[in-house]
């Protein structure tokens, strides 16, 4: 009996000690449990104080990319108005040095006083126009393009050289033409340069290579072709290949050699404007030549409103002249850039040549099986691509006689 109960307190120590190992570990365990927790804690609060830095700097930058994105929008709104007045002060400049005896205005401008210098002005514009319109796409909106003239003399030297010449009959006179000139359109100018040994020349020199590098100017025309004191000058802008496309030069009687080596178009449409030196002669380039020449005679002769031509002919016309002739006088036709794809639908649509290049066809509903129906005027992309398909025949007037005179023609007028 007395062994039983010995037994039963043993079991009930070693049960005590159980319980107490069992607490020694369990609060081990929740030590543990406690020493992790902190450090994830621990843990948790750098990251996130990490996190408010990164979330502070991403909204700063956030901030910064806002008053960014602002600016650039001010800078692209402020850009886009000025590439818009831009577009808007476009022009074409023509430059005149007005000393040089080729470049001395016809006689029935000069003796005419102030009216003469009015109605010079006026056909000045005309034939400017008309090139800029034979240009195509170089010359942006060329039938309304402004044109700045500025023309450079010794205007007492100049009045006694008329005289002389019997261009005008007296200086008083020839001041009241330029008067005129300058007064008829806004932006043309005669400046008075006084005596002095070129300085006609220096002012053109300045003038031409500032407005080269002017994006504003789209074409100069450049009325010094009798002066070989040009040649340096003009041979550095002959290196560069967009100066070339961009200068044109007026030529009245003969061209200096040297200046028609150089590459630049040379046009002979403004000559009914000038006096014609006696005796003077066309010059062709010294060895190979290098630039083509203009002319064009019938563009400063508008057609007679009332007869049948000006009554039927359609808007957009005019962008078939002016008639343009080799040195040797032989009528070529200009180059035209096409796309292929908007060629290929023209053919398909089958327009009537005439009809959307001149004027209303005569043989509507009659001979002509040509599609008329589609409207006009067609766009200048169109009217392109039609007439180079137009030009696929030869004129008739070339293949007959030779030379074609209608500056309305658009067939070929080039050996196939």
């Amino acid at each position: 009996m007395a062994s039983l109960e010995h037994e039963k307190s043993t079991d009930y120590r070693n049960r005590l000690k159980d319980i107490e190992i069992q607490d020694v570990q369990r609060g081990a365990f929740i030590e543990e449990i406690i020493g992790k927790l902190e450090s994830v804690q621990a843990q948790l609060a750098t990251v996130s104080e990490r996190r408010e830095k990164d979330v502070s700097i991403l909204r700063s930058d956030l901030e910064n990319e806002r008053d960014s994105r602002l600016r650039w929008q001010d800078k692209a709104r402020v850009l886009d108005e000025r590439i818009t007045s831009m577009e808007k002060a476009r022009f074409v400049l023509v430059l005149v040095d007005a000393d040089a005896d080729m470049y001395m205005f016809h006689q029935r401008y000069l003796s005419r006083g102030l009216m003469g210098g009015q109605d010079a002005a006026d056909n000045l514009v005309t034939i400017v126009r008309g090139y800029c319109v034979s240009l195509g796409f170089s010359v942006y909106e060329a039938e309304n393009v402004p044109i700045v003239v500025k023309a450079y003399a010794n205007l007492l030297k100049l009045g006694k050289a008329c005289v002389e010449k019997q261009l005008a009959n007296s200086v008083y006179d020839v001041a009241q033409f330029w008067i005129g000139f300058s007064r008829r359109q806004p932006m043309f100018d005669f400046v008075d340069i006084g005596f002095g040994k070129e300085e006609a020349d220096n002012k053109i020199r300045e003038i031409l290579g500032y407005h080269l590098l002017n994006p504003q100017c789209q074409h100069i025309f450049l009325a010094c072709c009798g002066d070989g004191g040009y040649v340096p000058v003009l041979r550095q802008h002959a290196a560069k290949q967009a100066y070339l496309e961009r200068l044109s030069l007026l030529s009245v009687g003969s061209i200096k050699p040297k200046i028609c080596d150089l590459g630049f178009p040379t046009t002979f449409v403004f000559e009914p404007l000038f006096n014609q030196v006696n005796g003077t002669q066309k010059a062709a380039p010294s060895n190979t030549p290098k630039a083509r020449t203009l002319s064009s005679p019938t563009i400063i002769k508008p057609l007679d409103k009332a007869g049948p031509l000006m009554q039927f002919e359609i808007e957009n016309s005019k962008r078939l002249g002016p008639i343009l002739r080799s040195v040797t006088g032989k009528r070529f036709d200009r180059l035209l850039s096409v796309n292929p794809e908007n060629l290929e639908r023209l053919r398909k649509k089958n327009l009537c040549s005439w009809h959307y290049l001149r004027s209303d066809c005569v043989n509507i509903n009659k001979s002509c099986r040509k599609e008329h129906s589609y409207p006009r005027p067609i766009s200048v992309e169109d009217f392109e691509a039609l007439w180079v398909i137009a030009r696929v025949g030869r004129c008739y007037k070339v293949r007959k006689t030779g030379d074609c005179e209608d500056r309305l023609c658009f067939y070929s007028h080039e050996a196939n």
